[in-house]
């Protein structure tokens, strides 16, 4: 793992960081993109959840005239046996899924962000068994994130 000399409140955000916020799960990586991009994806194939699709938000901005000066991208995931279960419980949950994370890179540094599923979901509905299955599809997110770690 490479430092830099950074400020020091840069530095400790740098440090490899899991981080779990009301409503966010995010690990901050000192490696390169696509390194962070490849084990990504295999933390997401090792924990039952295929990417759907994904999206190359600074590619797709530039196709538009508009140039970022990193990197980014979103990933949509999803558990389809969780998915359709939660899609049989409550219709309406369809708009948050697939779940979404995204990645992007500056200074140095690559990040990794995503709501957490138990938070997005009962916003949309109050079912006690749609807060259960949101908590399962969380904790197999949160052990992406911290694999990335």
């Amino acid at each position: 793992m490479k430092r830099n000399h950074e400020p020091a409140s840069f530095a400790l955000l740098k440090a490899d960081s899991y981080i779990r916020g009301e409503s966010t799960l995010a690990a901050v990586c000192d490696e390169p993109f696509d390194e962070v991009a490849a084990r990504l994806e295999g933390c997401l194939a090792a924990n039952d959840l295929s990417i759907l699709h994904v999206h190359d938000l600074a590619q797709a901005l530039a196709a538009k005239g508009i140039q970022l000066d990193f990197r980014c991208r979103i990933y949509e995931v999803c558990n389809a046996r969780l998915a359709a279960q939660l899609i049989a419980l409550d219709a309406g949950l369809a708009h948050v899924l697939p779940c979404r994370i995204a990645m992007h890179d500056q200074g140095g540094v690559t990040t990794v962000t995503t709501p957490m599923p138990s938070a997005l979901m009962t916003e949309f509905s109050h079912a006690a068994e749609v807060a259960r299955l949101a908590r399962s599809f969380e904790a197999a997110m949160h052990r992406v994130i911290r694999g990335l770690r």
